[in-house]
Order: C-alpha cells, then sequence, then structure tokens
C-alpha cells in the first residue's frame, strides 16, 4: 500500500482477493437472496440467526424486515434480529430441529427429509441438510442448513404408449435427469444435465457416472451404487462434487433409483442431479467467515492452531521444526484511544498487511485478536532463522504510516516459540510464543525474543497472576492503605494518599509493585482504577477529617473518553466536595499530545478537582505543560529526597525544582521525608508540604493519625 493517509482508504477497504468489504456484503446478499433453496443459520442452541427469503417461504416464516440477508456481525443486543423458528409451520418445527441438533451433537453433516406438506399448492416434502461450524475444540458453534422441496424418489410409471410422454418429461425437467445401465454408463441424457456438465448428449452418453464424479468421491458412489444393485438399498441421495467438460466443478444432490423388472430386480437406474454450488457457494463464505478475521481477512485462531497442527504433522518427514511467532503492537491502546475505534481498525488492517506480506511463501499470517498478530511458519532449523523472519515482519510493521495527517511508526515485539516434539500441543506453543512476547516487552519492546525454562516459569506465574488478579478485583481482595500529606509548620495532616493493596489469599497483603505493572499490561488497569478511585472519594466523604484525598490515576484511565464524567458521578454519589479531591498524573500524561488526555485534565480541572504532576522531575522533556495546563501542584520524586543534606547534586536539584513551583505560585509537596533532617533541611529552604514515613506510614484506617 503506498504510504499516505490510512483514513483514504477506509472506504476502499478491501480483502486478501482485491474485493472490498462493502461489495463483499452486497455480493453476499444478492447471492443469499436469489438461492432457490431456503438457507438458515442457527447457533448452537438452535436460536435461527439467519434465514434468507426462500427459507421463509418454504417453512412459512414470517421474517423481520431487518433479517435481510447479509454478512454476520457482532451488534448491541438491542440490535440483534430474533427469527421465532416456533412460528413455522408446525409440521415442520420438530424435524429441522431434530436434523440440526443431531449436526451439533455429532459434529458431522445431518440430512432428512419432512413430512409432506402444501408448497406452491401441491403436497412436498423438504430436504433438510443441516452442516455444523466447528470451533477449534471440535464443538459445533453453529450449524448452516439448507432447505428445499426434496426431488421426487421414484420415477412415474410409464403408461402403455407412453415413451413420448417420459421423452418430453426428461427434456423439460429443470433438473439434470439420465438412464444408466446398472453400471453407471449413461444410456439417456436431458438438456438440463448436459447443461450442468458442459457436453452434448452424445459426448455424455460415452460417458459413465464415474467419469463426471469427483476422482476422490468415485470409490464411495461406487460401493454405494453396489449396494443399490444388490438390493441392501431401495434408492440413493448423495451430496457430491461433479467434474464437468474442461475441469468445472459443481457440487450436486445426485439421486439414483433403479428400474425393475417384473421379477423386481435392478435393470437399469434413473438418475437425478441437482445443481446445488450456490448453496456450496454460500456455505463456504459462511465458513470463512468463520475462520477467519473480518477486519484482515487473515486466518483467525481457529484456522491458525489448524496451520500449527499441520505445519507439525509435516515435521514428521521434514526432520525440521515449527517455529510460531506472536507479533503483539507496541502501546497500541494508546493509539486506539487517542486516534478512536474506527481509525484504530485502520492502523490494524494496515498491520495485518504488512505481516502477511512479510513472511516467506508457505507461511501463514493469522491475526488471534485486539492487536496481537500471529505468524507459523514451516521447516526452521533453528532459532536463528525464526528472528530473520521476526526482524522480517518487525521492519515491515516499522515503516511510516500518516494517520489524520500525523506520521506514526508502529512496532511489533515478537515472541518466538518453536516446536520440539513433532507430536506437541499447538495451544502449547501459542501459549510458549506469548510467554516470549512478554520478555520481549519487559526489554524494551520492539524486539523478538524467545522462551527458555526460567522464562516460560515466570511467565506461567505472571499470566497466573493476571488471572488472579482479575478475580481480585471482583472479589474483594483488594484494601486501600492512606498515607498522610502534612504540613511542614506544625505538621497538620493536609490529605491523604490513596494506595491500593491486594490481600492476596496465599501470598499475604502484596504492594503495588507487584501487580500494577501487570495490570498496566494487561488493561485490568482501568477497572481496578475505577475501584479506587470509588473507595477512596467513599472514604474521604464519610470521615469527619479535614483535608483532601489523593487518587493516582494511570494513562490508560486518563486517555478513555469519559474518564472526568465518571469522576463526576463518583462526586455526587459521595457528596465529596470536587476541591477535596486531587488526581496525580504521571509527567508522561501531561506531555502527551493525545487532545483525548488533554481534555479530560480540562474538564476535571472545571469541575473543581486539582491535578498535582506525580514523581516530578524524574523523566521531563519540557515544562511547557505547567503553563498550559490547569496544574496545582506537583510532587517531587522521593529518589531526590534520599541524598539530602549529604548529597550537593540532590540538594541542588531539591532546590531548582522548589523554586520552580514556588516560581509559578504552584504547591510542591516532597515525598520520601524519613528522617528528621531531612524535614528540617526541607524546611530551611521553603518546602511547605511533605510525605513520608516520618509522618505516617500507609494504613487501611483513613481517620487522623499522630505523627
Amino acid at each position: 500500500m503506498p504510504r499516505g493517509d490510512v483514513r483514504q482508504s477506509r472506504r476502499a477497504r478491501r480483502h486478501p482477493d482485491g474485493v472490498s468489504v462493502a461489495e463483499s456484503q452486497a455480493r453476499y446478499r444478492v447471492l443469499l437472496g436469489a438461492l432457490p433453496d431456503g438457507v438458515l443459520l442457527q447457533d448452537a442452541d438452535g436460536t435461527v440467526l439467519l434465514a434468507n427469503p426462500r427459507a421463509g417461504q418454504l417453512l412459512g416464516l414470517t421474517l423481520p424486515a431487518d433479517s435481510r440477508p447479509s454478512i454476520p456481525a457482532p451488534r448491541r443486543t438491542d440490535e440483534t434480529v430474533t427469527i421465532d423458528l416456533t412460528q413455522a409451520r408446525p409440521a415442520l418445527v420438530a424435524e429441522v430441529d431434530r436434523i440440526s441438533a443431531a449436526a451439533v451433537r455429532t459434529g458431522q453433516m445431518q440430512s432428512g427429509l419432512t413430512d409432506p406438506v402444501l408448497i406452491d399448492g401441491r403436497p412436498r416434502r423438504l430436504q433438510v441438510t443441516a452442516i455444523p461450524l466447528l470451533s477449534d475444540d471440535g464443538r459445533a458453534r453453529a450449524v448452516a442448513s439448507s432447505i428445499s422441496p426434496a426431488p421426487v424418489l421414484d420415477p412415474p410409471p410409464l403408461p402403455a404408449g407412453g415413451e413420448d410422454l417420459f421423452r418430453r418429461t426428461m427434456q423439460h425437467s429443470p433438473i439434470g435427469i439420465a438412464v444408466t445401465a446398472l453400471n453407471g454408463r449413461f444410456l439417456r441424457v436431458n438438456r438440463t444435465l448436459c447443461r450442468m456438465l458442459g457436453y452434448r448428449a452424445d459426448e455424455l452418453q460415452a460417458l459413465t457416472l464415474a467419469d463426471v464424479v469427483h476422482p476422490k468421491d468415485v470409490d464411495v458412489l461406487r460401493a454405494r451404487l453396489a449396494g443399490l444393485v444388490s438390493g441392501d438399498e431401495d434408492a440413493l441421495r448423495l451430496e457430491r462434487r461433479f467434474v464437468g467438460h474442461g475441469g468445472m466443478h459443481l457440487w450436486g444432490t445426485l439421486v439414483l433409483t433403479p428400474i425393475r423388472d417384473s421379477a423386481s430386480h435392478p435393470v437399469q437406474l434413473i438418475v437425478q442431479v441437482e445443481d446445488r454450488s450456490d448453496l456450496y457457494q454460500a456455505q463456504g463464505l459462511m465458513t470463512h467467515m468463520t475462520l477467519h478475521d473480518r477486519l484482515t481477512g487473515l486466518p483467525s485462531r481457529p484456522l491458525v492452531l489448524d496451520r500449527i497442527q499441520a505445519a507439525l504433522d509435516r515435521t514428521r518427514l521434514s526432520g525440521l521444526r515449527v517455529a510460531v511467532l506472536q507479533c503483539d503492537v507496541d502501546h497500541f491502546r494508546v493509539v486506539n484511544d487517542n486516534a478512536g475505534y474506527e481509525d484504530g481498525d485502520e492502523v490494524l488492517a494496515e498491520i495485518g498487511r504488512r505481516v502477511a506480506a512479510a513472511v516467506r511463501p508457505g507461511d501463514t499470517a493469522g491475526r488471534l485478536g485486539g492487536d496481537e498478530f500471529v505468524v507459523v511458519c514451516d521447516d526452521v532449523a533453528d532459532e536463528d532463522e525464526a528472528g530473520v523472519v521476526a526482524d522480517r515482519v518487525r521492519a515491515a510493521v516499522n515503516e511510516p504510516l500518516v494517520l489524520g495527517g500525523r506520521t506514526l511508526r508502529p512496532t511489533v515485539s515478537v515472541g518466538i516459540a518453536l516446536s520440539g516434539d513433532p507430536m506437541g500441543d499447538p495451544l502449547l506453543l501459542l501459549r510458549d510464543a506469548e510467554m516470549a512476547t512478554y520478555q520481549a516487552k519487559s526489554r524494551g519492546r520492539d524486539r523478538w525474543d524467545t522462551v527458555d525454562s526460567f522464562q516460560r516459569k515466570a511467565a506461567t506465574e505472571r499470566l497466573d497472576l493476571e488471572h488472579q488478579l482479575r478475580a481480585a478485583i471482583t472479589d474483594g481482595e483488594l484494601e486501600l492503605h492512606f498515607q498522610p500529606i502534612v504540613g511542614l509548620d506544625g505538621r497538620d495532616v493536609i490529605g491523604r494518599e490513596a494506595l491500593v493493596r491486594w490481600r492476596h489469599p496465599d501470598r499475604g497483603l502484596m504492594p503495588p509493585i507487584t501487580f500494577l505493572p501487570v495490570a498496566e499490561e494487561s488493561g485490568l488497569i482501568v477497572e481496578l482504577g475505577a475501584w479506587v478511585l470509588r473507595d477512596a472519594v467513599r472514604a474521604a466523604a464519610s470521615s469527619a477529617d479535614p483535608g483532601y484525598v489523593a487518587v493516582n490515576v494511570s494513562p490508560n484511565q486518563m486517555i478513555r473518553p469519559g474518564f472526568s464524567d465518571e469522576v463526576e458521578k463518583v462526586l455526587a454519589e459521595s457528596g465529596l466536595p470536587a476541591s477535596q479531591l486531587v488526581v496525580e498524573l504521571t509527567e508522561s500524561v501531561m506531555l502527551s499530545s493525545a487532545p483525548a488526555a488533554r481534555q479530560e485534565i480540562e474538564q476535571l480541572h472545571n469541575l473543581g478537582v486539582r491535578i498535582v504532576v506525580d514523581d516530578f522531575g524524574t523523566g521531563f522533556s519540557a515544562l511547557s505543560y505547567l503553563r498550559d495546563l490547569p496544574v496545582s501542584g506537583i510532587k517531587v520524586d522521593r529518589s531526590f529526597t534520599s541524598g539530602l543534606g549529604e548529597d550537593q547534586q540532590c540538594d541542588r536539584i531539591v532546590e531548582a525544582l522548589i523554586g520552580l513551583g514556588n516560581g509559578l505560585g504552584i504547591d510542591v509537596i516532597v515525598e520520601g521525608v524519613e528522617t528528621e533532617q531531612q524535614s528540617a533541611w526541607l524546611a530551611g529552604i521553603g518546602v511547605r508540604h511533605a510525605q513520608g514515613y516520618l509522618f505516617g506510614k500507609p494504613s487501611p484506617r483513613y481517620e487522623l493519625q499522630p505523627v
């Protein structure tokens, strides 16, 4: 794709085959609407998700106006169209349910005939064929069913002198009809069958059924045909592939019925073929949607696992190894929340194209979900060879990408897992690749890494911790401790900082350093931060003590639209005045050029909430935000406090930071004060407020603590 604004390609987003999403959806709707057969898509519980007009006609359903055929897509609950199968003809409901349930239960295609019903003014049976759509664990996640009036199985008896009537009936039939010898050689054929297969009648009469059935289906056909001739079966109905003139292919329903003599011995066969190619094309589209990611067109998780298994099977002969590369986009949540989800999708679609273009011929590029992509490499010798592919993917992704007039250079962290056993488990390879990705991220991102036994153990523990933390948020294992912030003149408590702790059922009270990085990386920080804000405000509102409560807010919280609305709601519910809430933000948020973050800061200020810059002086590269944003205070990081009075550089840095704050007329709080000497030195240079163990350790009690 030429470098340019990816927004320009949004309306022309294309699948790997070059067809745009809109064109693909339009074709799909036209195809389903034009099918001569009914099509139903049901979930595993039998709820009908999609029905085309022909299905409604055959079943007697009244379809909602917005249930017209379309590519199924995730929709909000209040937009879901429910199609009630119980509104169909009562005689059909039980049989349709039985056949689709059997397909779900067995994981295999099921077929059956309903009792006769009036269709177009005459009694007909309906042929129902249900095909399960399987997930990666082999279970049916949905079932696609075709419904059509069943062809007449028994040939009409020929009246005396009725040869001409039989010939005219054959020639004008809308389905392919032939009379064959018992060995399948064509004796008579009608025009429809000739048109289906692309042969003249004389050409077809020189062939047998085995010549026009797909080579992979010939053995099955011959075995079933032998059973029919021997009398083991009265009639045959098979869904088979046919090969016509010039190698053309079609799917069709094949019905074989014997013509018997007066002694009931079969002498010839009546062959009926109904072209079902359109239906199978529609079912193929459904299967494709199940196995491919809708945004990028790449294989999704079920198909990726299948490709890994196939690659492992091939290594038994080659003796080489399979490499699985998990590629996570670095800091994509920031891009997504700032640019908006639609533009975020464009970024993911472009990254998907780049990953697919960077892999070797024969390798598989897929998308696991979110910002996680995967590459399956066949036949690699060692880690270095897999690393070459990883570097090629990284280089392709890192090309400039223009979004809304801004140039981005996305990067990916790649985790590599190599197979050691052809009998290995694809899921374990994916897990190892995920662990290696965490390792690559922890070592600086925009790189690739592998996993060894030590890393595997550490990554497993990290994944376990993430799952436990997710449960801890909802199970009430988190608690808040409060550390006082005091005035150095008199040491009155002017506020308290809320600090989260995790009382783990096995590991006891855990400090934030052990779990907050996991929360940040997994995205749980948003849910955890919301809990901290709510409980801290409630604790302050229910206390008679004066002063404010300070709450640390993650960058991931701040850049999400609606954070200020959440704060306003929490304040209103608790009754705490906005002036008694302080939001502590890191310098990375203050320096961010993201409009979303700056807008949320301005709205918090308008509410009356004070903004304090936490860990001030540890990583800033510009001070313009102190002028441009409504900052009411700064907190000097504890790393500068430890050397006060002993290290002249620390002294000069702290003096400079305090002078800066005083010059701007904003509050300055020094963290990490642990000794009387430090307190006296700070008071001597004009520091008014401080925080540290000298004045009080974090306590689960909010009330006033002696200092």
